[in-house]
């Protein structure tokens, strides 16, 4: 699974749409705390403010290096992140790209 989640990690930039399976396949690699819902890709994380708020700054980070405006929500023991390319009112490779990065952060940084 590490290698399918470093191929998605290293794609070129894109803001191309992907059809059903493959965005269905892409999901799958990054793992059970991702998901689609309302044309969104999501990701969802239970844990302290403290932890959330590493997650959010990282994501900021990220989001500024790809030039993409991920919405992001912190509340109690709750992190929540929704992303979609907004020019194609869809999930792209770019918004996959982000979702990889931000997995492989999350994996080394030991959230479980």
């Amino acid at each position: 699974m590490s290698e399918d989640l470093e191929h998605i990690a290293s794609h070129t930039i894109s803001r191309s749409a992907l059809s059903p399976a493959e965005l269905a396949q892409e999901v799958k690699a990054l793992g059970a705390r991702w998901s689609v819902e309302g044309g969104d890709l999501k990701l969802v994380l239970q844990g302290p403010m403290t932890k959330a708020g590493k997650v959010a700054a990282y994501a900021g980070a990220l989001a500024d290096e790809l030039d993409h405006h991920p919405h992001m929500v912190i509340d109690y023991q709750r992190f929540e992140l929704t992303i979609h390319t907004h020019d194609q009112n869809a999930i792209t490779v770019i918004d996959l790209v982000f979702a990889a990065r931000l997995e492989q952060w999350l994996r080394t940084g030991g959230w479980d």
